[in-house]
């Protein structure tokens, strides 16, 4: 059994692009896993809770918003480093798919709404693994 664990983004005629992707976690490895996440969410937040007050949002370590606001950017940069290292150490697959939205609007009579399409290639990709 594999979990994987989607997240997408939020597209816009500004970010044209749907990027919707995940990461593939053995079932037998999750527990393992998880408390290594964890480490580094606790690392970087001081709390080892996954919810939606703690969550690693990429954009917010970035840009030095939510939970990252006013934390210097070398401290940040960390952050990503770590949880690129998770993934890179554990060999954990990804999985992305990418749609260019007014492309694909254009190409089609009736297209596929951007995020049921995106779903649906992920897991098939996810599928394939």
């Amino acid at each position: 059994m594999q979990l994987f664990y989607i997240d997408e983004n939020k597209h816009s005629e500004s970010a044209p692009d749907f990027i919707i992707g995940g990461l593939m976690i053995p079932g037998t490895q999750a527990q393992a896993l998880d408390q290594q996440m964890r480490n580094v969410q606790a690392a970087a937040l001081g709390v080892a809770l996954l919810d939606k007050t703690h969550e690693l949002h990429g954009k917010d370590i970035f840009h030095g918003k939510g939970n990252f606001k006013g934390r210097p950017l070398a401290d940040r940069m960390q952050v990503i480093q770590n949880v690129a290292t998770f993934v890179t150490q554990n060999v954990i697959p990804v999985r992305l798919v990418r749609i260019d939205v007014p492309r694909h609007r254009s190409r089609y009579r009736y297209p596929m709404p951007a995020y049921q399409l995106g779903l649906m290639l992920a897991l098939e990709r996810a599928w394939d693994e």
